[in-house]
């Protein structure tokens, strides 16, 4: 096709575009005030408690039992003045039946000990139950007539206990001295950490076992705190001597003489319970049968010596002021690492604490608790700070990108991009729209109205844009142009090009479809591509300048967009940019002669698939190479494209135009 040879046909001029909108700048960071700083430490506090308290509750104990272990002196508790005297299976294989334990048994056990003349004697054996009426009397008896005090083991709050078996405990002990040998495990993990503070069935509180043992023999009674359970000896040796229930009457009486008495069972799985002892000797070695543990109980007892300990609120209490603390003073200063120090010292002037407390009997605080709150509040004020000064730089961001594309503010923000004025020639892409009829339409609405329906348009105008990678140049009123090239080199920015204004396309008409169902006359957005060089760069004064470009290539995708009026299409695009595309399928529309230019620019509408398929389009293509051979049979081909697709723009233009006399495809604008 020769372009000398074809007719020209001028068309009439453009609407002028509207003046360049205004945006508010986005809102800035507030400032946090005092009271704001305030509730901020407050909820970091009660956030940090909660995060720390089950890794507290979980790991404290532990931690406490190896301080205690370490640092607590348990050499001064009266362990010399215990004795042990356990029933096992070599005690029960003598009798012609385990359970009850043999009472006629147990009533001579008591005899030759009370014969040794100890101050007290412990039976750590219920006797809820009766057995042979001889030997329960022959017990009984024993009991009573000893001359040393024999004080009986009751379990008076025990789920485990029938109705039957507490009546007849109760019967039983009712006029002799008894005392609760309940132990009461930890919750956490079932360690008998604590002495033990058992109350009946109605929860009132009653003598333990070896407080009724202590009082007998005129001992003391600490009233709660933790359990100073004797270390394993150096050679392996017992807490507390220890002797075979059936080898007591062949052992010297002086053994047993002004000493604590304790009978009880030391047999597999039976009243064996963890101790804190676990944690340096093991599962094995660290597993006691209860008469032991009442063992140590009652050496800590005799001695006087007590480490409390704080309940749960006071824990809470403790862990929120270390919490609140750290808050408020983390809000007063903005350098991390002297708030860093600080923190660390203070966590070492509590660690020192806590070493005097237990060192010096006084008390067993909370080890793991507040240093864990006030690093767990310390990380989430950190975290908060972070968001915060994020916010502060998105802040700035999203301001200067108001005015430049988000990849310009990207290259900035990495420094890729200079400030500094100026540009360099780049090949690039430009895309322009433009939504018909616009400004009159907004003289026909309220201002709210009108706000409202271009900012809802140009939100989807932008987002589809920044996502196909487009750098947006410049929003002017209801039009927005952009391009692909820069500031980064793209080799398939003419593809991206076309995407986009296909995606654009689609979006616009689904947003002005819904606009008219609102009553809203909105009409159709035109795009204009094409590629070629320009001058990209930093353009302005030096207070005020945009990125943008310069050159012809910007000016011919403005032309194009605006001959969409006239060439009945929404998408119009340069030959520059399809010769550079090939994923997509595109009709000619015609040679189009701009302003300003002496060449004429084949320019196309890309077609979406159904389009390119159908028997129109076959037509429509086939008229269109008549017309550019100069054919007359162009004319005929064009009315039957007609009739397929009256609405197509450009047959109607180019029949109208071989109608009225012209040759070709080629058509001049006189106007951009």
């Amino acid at each position: 096709m020769r372009p000398d040879d074809l007719a020209v046909t001028r068309i009439g001029e453009r609407e002028d575009r509207p003046a360049r909108a205004t945006q508010a700048p986005p809102f800035a960071p507030r400032a946090a005030g005092p009271w704001r700083r305030l509730a901020i430490a407050l909820i970091a506090s009660v956030l940090a408690v909660a995060i720390a308290l089950p890794l507290a509750t979980r790991l404290d104990p532990v931690i406490g039992d190896l301080l205690l272990f370490r640092f607590a002196d348990v050499s001064a508790t009266k362990r010399d003045d215990i004795v042990i005297v356990t029933l096992t299976e070599d005690t029960l294989a003598q009798f012609p039946y385990r359970s009850p334990i043999d009472r006629g048994f147990l009533a001579d056990l008591i005899g030759t000990l009370d014969a040794a003349g100890p101050k007290a004697i412990g039976l750590d054996i219920l006797l809820d139950s009766p057995s042979d009426p001889d030997k329960d009397r022959r017990l009984f008896d024993a009991i009573d007539r000893a001359s040393s005090p024999v004080i009986l083991a009751v379990a008076k709050g025990a789920a485990l206990l029938t109705d039957r078996q507490y009546t007849y405990l109760q019967e039983v002990v009712a006029n002799r001295k008894h005392g609760s040998v309940i132990l009461q495990r930890d919750d956490t993990d079932g360690i008998l950490r604590h002495l033990p503070q058992p109350g009946d069935r109605n929860g009132e509180p009653v003598l333990t076992f070896t407080s009724a043992l202590a009082a007998a023999g005129n001992g003391s009674n600490p009233v709660s705190g933790r359990i100073l359970y004797h270390p394993p000896e150096q050679d392996g040796a017992p807490a507390f001597p220890k002797y075979p229930a059936q080898t007591v009457a062949f052992l010297p009486p002086d053994w047993f003489a002004d000493k604590y008495v304790l009978i009880g069972t030391d047999l597999p799985n039976i009243d064996r319970h963890p101790t804190p002892l676990v944690s340096i000797a093991g599962s094995a070695a660290g597993t006691l049968p209860g008469i032991v543990i009442h063992a140590h109980i009652l050496a800590q007892v005799l001695s006087g010596r007590m480490i409390g300990t704080l309940s749960l609120t006071q824990t809470l209490l403790l862990m929120a002021a270390a919490a609140l603390a750290v808050a408020l003073i983390f809000g007063r200063t903005r350098r991390p690492g002297r708030f860093a120090l600080f923190l660390a010292g203070a966590i070492a002037v509590y660690a020192f604490g806590v070493w005097f407390l237990v060192s010096n009997d006084i008390l067993m605080p909370p080890v793991l608790g507040p240093p864990a709150a006030a690093l767990v509040c310390a990380f989430l004020l950190a975290v908060v700070r972070w968001r915060a000064d994020r916010s502060e730089r998105a802040f700035l961001k999203t301001a200067f990108s108001r005015y430049v594309s988000p990849a310009v503010v990207k290259r900035l923000s990495s420094g890729d991009i200079s400030l500094a004025l100026g540009g360099q020639k780049r090949t690039v892409t430009y895309l322009f729209t433009d939504l018909e009829g616009f400004t009159t339409l907004s003289e026909s609405l309220p201002p709210d109205q009108v706000a409202e329906l271009l900012n809802g348009y140009l939100d989807r105008m932008c987002d589809l844009m920044t996502e196909h990678g487009a750098t947006i140049d410049k929003i002017i009123g209801d039009a927005v142009v952009g391009f692909f090239g820069a500031p980064e080199d793209m080799p398939d920015q003419s593809a991206r090009a076309v995407k986009l204004a296909m995606a654009l396309d689609a979006a616009c008409e689904a947003y002005r479809a819904d606009a008219v169902r609102r009553g809203i006359p909105l009409g159709a957005t035109r795009i204009g591509v094409h590629r070629g060089e320009a001058v990209i760069g930093n353009f302005g004064g030096r207070r005020f300048f945009d990125y943008t470009g310069i050159g012809d290539t910007v000016n011919t995708a403005a032309r194009l967009e605006g001959a969409n009026r006239y060439l009945g299409t929404r998408i119009c695009i340069s030959r520059n940019v399809v010769e550079d595309c090939d994923t997509v399928a595109f009709r000619p529309v015609g040679d189009i002669v701009l302003k300003g230019r002496a060449a004429p620019l084949t320019c196309y509408e890309p077609m979406p698939a159904e389009d390119a398929s159908a028997g129109w389009m076959t037509c429509y293509l086939e008229a269109y190479r008549h017309m550019a051979d100069g054919s007359t049979q162009a004319i005929a081909e064009f009315e039957q494209a007609a009739k397929l697709n009256p609405e197509d723009g450009p047959t109607r233009l180019h029949l109208k135009r071989l109608q009225e006399g012209a040759i070709g495809a080629k058509v001049v604008f006189s106007e951009k």
